[in-house]
This record gives C-alpha cells, structure tokens and sequence, in this order.
C-alpha cells in the first residue's frame, strides 16, 4: 500500500494537476476576449482609476478600494487570508523532507526551510483554518451560504498539514500519519484545478489579465 501511494498514486496526482491546470488555463482564454486599448481605458475609467497607472499606482489604487470592500469591513479576515495562503503555498515547496524527495526523484530540488521554521509554519497553517472553520460555524450569515463542499475544501486544504505535524511529532502511529499525510497531500492536489481551491491557480489571470478595479498588471481581456 505504502508503495502505491509513494508510486503511481503520486504520479497520478501530478498527471491530474497538471491536466487539470491546463485544462483551467484553456477555459479562461475561451471564456474571455481581449479588447482594445480604447475600451481598456474606458472600464479603466468606470473603476475610477487613472487612465495610465503605473504598476505601484495600480496597486495604492487597489487598496484604496479595500475600503470599501472585505478588506475594509472584514481587516482580521482579510490579514489571517493571506498568511494563510502564503504558508499554504510555501510550507510544502520548501519543506526540508519535501525536496529531499524531490531530489532523490529528479536530482534537483529547491532552498529548504529548517525544520523548526517548517513546524511553526504548519501550525500557522492549521490556525488559520480554524479561524475560518470556526467563523463559519458561529456567523449566522457564513453557515447558512456554507455547503459540505466549502468544509469539505476546507479540509482538503488542511489535513496534509495536521497528518504531516502528527507524522513529525510521532504522535500516534508514524507510518499510518505518514501514509495519511501523502494520500490527503495527493488528494488535494489533485483537486485544485477542480474545486474553489483553483483560485491559486486563477489569482494570476484575474489580477494581471482581466481588466477590472483590482487588475495590478495592464489587462488586456474581459470576460466574454
């Protein structure tokens, strides 16, 4: 089983993820137009934005918006999002064990973080869910929008990391944590493309190639 699930279960996932990316990848260049400059400048307009912003203008614009937005009404919210998603995202590329098996696979691997940095990381990780499981359960106004699909992502996201702290702080068995961690790791991957999990993927397209109030980059398409 173990070696299934370190073998082809693993290439699997990739396959998927990678598939799936590019298969998101094609739908968003399908389901949006690139336009002219002259109607660029127009929606720039609409957005109250200037006409020609430069890439830091673009983004004092962009949290001058904030105010007026989650970012305004909800700051905790929007401060625990991002390091949540920054760790979620760094955590395993730079984790130590994580590029040791990467180098044993491909002969190449990435800077690793030290363990104990990794550690704090993971637990960063699973307080933020927390926050987010919990906020979901006590506000009235979250739990009755929330479906078994947003928990379900939600933990999704987060077992590879309480599986991998388990697993490394040996509590209970280490290879069943360990056996754990790599299927729930795989899962998630293999599901981003799929899931609401895809905005990683879709954050770039939004903010450097849609043309909208929060585009940082120049924008060049809208949604057809």
């Amino acid at each position: 089983m173990y070696n299934l699930v370190r073998g082809p279960l693993f290439w699997l996932s990739i396959a998927v993820f990678i598939g799936g990316t590019i298969y998101q990848g094609v739908r968003f260049f399908l389901l949006s137009k690139k336009v002219s400059p002259p109607y660029r400048i127009a929606l720039l307009n609409l957005a109250n934005g200037p006409r020609h912003q430069s890439f830091f203008g673009r983004i004092g614009h962009f949290l001058k918006m904030g105010q007026y937005t989650v970012l305004g009404v909800h700051p905790v919210t929007i401060i625990v999002s991002l390091i949540y998603h920054l760790c979620l995202v760094f955590t395993p590329l730079f984790l130590m064990g994580h590029n040791e098996l990467i180098n044993f696979s491909l002969g190449m691997s990435l800077p690793a973080l030290n363990e104990n940095t990794s550690d704090i990381l993971t637990v960063v990780v699973l307080l933020c869910a927390s926050y987010f499981l919990t906020r979901r359960i006590v506000f009235k106004k979250l739990r009755s929008i929330s479906s078994l699909t947003d928990y379900t992502v939600l933990a999704l996201a987060t077992m590879p990391f309480l599986t991998g702290y388990l697993a490394y702080h040996q509590i209970f068995n280490y290879r069943t944590m360990m056996l754990f961690h790599i299927i729930s790791g795989e899962l998630m991957l293999a599901a981003i493309p799929f899931t609401k999990m895809v905005h990683l993927i879709f954050f770039v397209f939004n903010r450097f190639f849609v043309i909208n109030e929060h585009t940082l980059g120049q924008g060049s398409r809208v949604w057809s």
